[in-house]
């Protein structure tokens, strides 16, 4: 899968942010119990995000698969469903890139708490 990057800025983090996430299947949640897995933003834009995780979501042929990422930038906790753009082993983990398409709700709460943050960031030092 090729995919080439055309947003004006990603935000790249010094230390990884926490997050969960729920596999998708179809729009469907994967599972009856609605698991949810453990990841690492590595970086986001209002349109997507780079992400680790220790589980492999496996290969689902003429399906769509997403994953409704929940996490907080800032002070929101922010609610996205990503389709997944590409996928590679890294080490012990997988690396995911998403795009949130269609979702200007979560593009706009995205700017804002990443504002929010660097402002915070700035006058601490």
């Amino acid at each position: 899968m090729t995919f080439k990057r055309t947003e004006g800025f990603r935000f790249a983090f010094g230390e990884p942010i926490y997050a969960k996430y729920i596999v998708l299947i179809d729009g469907k949640p994967q599972d009856l119990e609605m698991t949810k897995y453990d990841c690492e933003i590595l970086d986001v834009s209002p349109r997507g995000m780079k992400m680790f995780s220790y589980h492999d979501i496996g290969e689902h042929t003429n399906k769509l698969v997403q994953l409704e990422v929940q996490f907080i930038l800032d002070e929101v906790l922010i609610k996205a469903v990503g389709d997944i753009v590409w996928k590679k082993p890294y080490g012990g983990k997988m690396q995911f890139g998403l795009i949130f398409d269609g979702q200007p709700q979560v593009e706009t709460l995205i700017v804002n708490e990443l504002k929010l943050r660097r402002k915070k960031e700035v006058s601490r030092r």
